[in-house]
């Protein structure tokens, strides 16, 4: 009968020190500080912005939430984050038409953004927000940043890296529906990357069946010597009034060399 009790006591002993460490009091229990996502400033060409007291030029890589040339893809980015002990992040998504915000999916805490290469519908605002999870599995919630894609404008001439005569050449595009009137025109110095050209274009036709938009291709100052390569895109806007805020698109993008 001795030898029962000895062994009970043994066993309660042990599940008792078994369990004692799981609420150890060094677990870490402070959630992430809180994630910021980068909400829409503004489209390259844009004049610069104030952010935080810093005059920046917007670009492709600091405008915030916005489409891309390569899909008709939305990219949410988010500020750096500051904690060290980071995993993952779940991100979230929702639409008007679908309120019911859904995982779409996980990253490494590594990343500064996320590309939903989902097939997203043209001019329907999608919403998100994310989940930034330590390494202990606490966790913060993100605000939440919205943007609607437009069909994208369809490059026809030049082809790509077609020689051209910069006196009479043309920069020619389809619209890629037939709402949408307001582009900008936007070339860049393929070797430093530099804009060197942005200019806003209102199509405004008057016939019935109207030819596509066209631009001249610019007069730049100083003039491109033979052989110089650049780089063009077409980005497309339209307002939509019941948001009070601007839906974009952004073409695939082409070279040209001058003759």
């Amino acid at each position: 009968m001795r030898k029962i009790i000895s062994l009970t006591t043994l066993l309660l002993l042990a599940l008792l020190f078994s369990c004692s460490g799981d609420d150890s009091p060094e677990k870490d229990k402070i959630p992430p500080t809180t994630p910021k996502l980068i909400s829409h400033l503004g489209d390259t060409g844009d004049d610069p912005i104030i952010v935080n007291g810093v005059t920046i030029s917007l670009n492709d890589d600091n405008n915030g939430i916005d489409t891309v040339p390569d899909g008709n893809w939305i990219k949410v980015p988010w500020e750096k984050f500051v904690d060290n002990d980071l995993s993952h992040v779940k991100v979230y998504r929702y639409s008007e038409s679908d309120p019911e915000p859904k995982l779409i999916n996980t990253v490494p805490a590594s990343e500064d953004y996320y590309l939903d290469q989902s097939s997203l519908v043209e001019r329907e605002w999608y919403y998100y927000y994310i989940e930034l999870y330590d390494a202990s599995g606490n966790f913060s919630v993100s605000d939440t940043v919205s943007y609607a894609i437009l069909a994208k404008s369809i490059l026809s001439s030049p082809v790509e890296g077609e020689t051209i005569n910069q006196d009479t050449a043309k920069l020619c595009w389809e619209r890629g529906d037939s709402q949408t009137n307001k582009f900008r025109i936007l070339l860049w110095d393929n070797q430093t990357g530099d804009l060197v050209f942005s200019y806003p274009y209102y199509y405004t036709p008057n016939e019935e069946f109207p030819s596509p938009p066209e631009f001249p291709f610019p007069r730049l100052n100083p003039r491109p010597p033979s052989g110089q390569v650049f780089r063009w895109r077409i980005d497309a806007f339209d307002d939509d009034p019941e948001h009070n805020l601007e839906m974009g698109s952004e073409s695939k993008e082409r070279t040209l060399i001058i003759q």
